[in-house]
């Protein structure tokens, strides 16, 4: 990548290509390893894995701290190839030694929590599985900001297929407990994380600057609040579920919640490789800056409509003939759920234009909103109406996301009508 230039767009369209067919070939991956799992242990012990891999989630931006988000940024306003390997060493360092303490306080929450839903192995098991997922990602991040997303497409394949066939010999095997593929996931996403972090030392470098780490704690504040946001609205659901409703009904609503998030790649890969783009952009050309958002938000716009039908229209025969009979009521919270996902394709858009911005301080107050507004909504809905109730919350919650993310960007005063050529 040319450090301070704008990649032109045949370079865009490679980088989304290329991260675009890694992150899908990962998401079909995991979706499969879950989708193996679910048939395996059944709706209760499932229940189990997606509640408390909810909480390791929903806990985990006390060691993660937004700095994913922040070396994409940070990467669009990179001048050489140096600043990105101490970034790179910093948010590293961060969530290395973070970890250690959020891993304690994992293990504490585990005490004042349902124990037939929140088991202290699972907990413990799932939040190994975050631990080195997240600093996967963290590498992950630092090729996507500096657009070597071949590199990321290696990653995150390899690692995932990986998975799947570990599954599948465990399967074999005749093993039942989920606990042993959960430890099975735990040496797999541990061996992913090294062999990410070498090749991100030996592609990109990994360098410690002491003088470095404060600051950039500091700077990351924005992204850490956003993180916190983000990851309350997208699971807190789940989690809920889980507490009042029991494993069964949080086993059921899960492989709903699975296969809309698998579709989420498609927006968040563009999102990966526009992030930093419109970072450039908006310093650089503010002219570009507009008409490539216009253009992400109709091309998005054209998704979500597209996707949020086909999911619909598909939701019944999908969740019985994918995850089974046992599985059969999840049908109905995926139909309500193929809203999220069109809605959510307007969020990236949206997302990317105000990290571009540097309006990441602002789009905190449009997340905090949507977030609180879940915690209470849920709470109020999940006894009385069940997961599809939940599932309607999270639709709710979205459109009043995207409400903020439009005020947000509101001062820049953006002509995002669509252009017209005269022929």
């Amino acid at each position: 990548m040319s450090f301070g230039q704008l990649p032109s767009p045949k370079q865009i369209l490679y980088n989304f290509a290329a991260l675009f067919s890694g992150m899908g070939l990962a998401r079909v991956s995991t979706a499969v390893a879950l989708i193996l799992l679910a048939r395996q242990v059944g709706p209760s012990s499932y229940g189990q894995y997606v509640a408390c891999f909810s909480l390791a989630k929903l806990t985990s931006v006390f060691f993660s701290w937004g700095f994913d988000g922040w070396l994409l940024w940070r990467g669009g306003r990179a001048e050489n190839l140096e600043t990105v390997a101490i970034n790179s060493g910093v948010a590293l360092t961060w969530k290395l030694t973070l970890g250690v303490f959020w891993f304690a306080l994992l293990y504490a929450l585990t005490g004042w929590l349902n124990p037939a839903t929140f088991p202290a192995p699972v907990v413990l098991a799932t939040g190994l599985i975050v631990w080195a997922d997240d600093l996967t990602n963290t590498v992950w991040s630092v090729f996507k900001s500096t657009l070597q997303n071949d590199i990321t497409f290696k990653i995150i394949t390899s690692v995932q297929i990986v998975l799947v066939l570990v599954t599948l010999a465990l399967i074999w095997s005749g093993a039942e407990d989920l606990l042993i593929f959960l430890w099975a996931r735990v040496v797999v996403a541990s061996l992913g994380c090294v062999v990410a972090i070498y090749l991100l030392r030996s592609q990109v470098g990994i360098r410690f600057q002491r003088e470095c780490m404060w600051p950039s704690f500091q700077s990351a504040i924005p992204f850490a609040a956003s993180l916190v946001f983000a990851l309350i609205y997208e699971r807190i659901d789940v989690a809920i579920i889980g507490q009042f409703l029991g494993t069964e009904q949080a086993g059921l609503y899960g492989p709903a919640s699975t296969i809309t998030t698998s579709l989420f790649l498609i927006p968040s890969s563009a999102y990966a490789v526009m992030a930093p783009v419109m970072t450039r952009a908006f310093a650089t050309d503010r002219a570009r800056f507009e008409s490539s958002l216009r253009l992400f938000l109709g091309v998005n716009a054209v998704l979500a409509v597209g996707m949020t039908v086909t999911l619909a229209a598909s939701a019944q025969w999908l969740a019985k003939t994918v995850y089974g009979s046992d599985f059969a009521d999840s049908g109905g919270v995926l139909a309500i759920l193929a809203l999220v996902l069109g809605l959510r394709c307007v969020t990236f858009a949206l997302a990317a234009a105000i990290v571009g911005a540097g309006l990441q301080t602002r789009r905190i107050w449009a997340q905090a909103v949507s977030a609180l507004l879940s915690i209470v909504v849920n709470l109020v809905v999940v006894q009385r109406w069940g997961i599809e109730g939940v599932a309607w919350v999270y639709v709710l919650t979205e459109f009043v996301l995207i409400v903020g993310y439009w005020r947000v960007l509101a001062p820049l005063k953006l002509d995002l009508r669509p252009q017209f050529k005269r022929v």
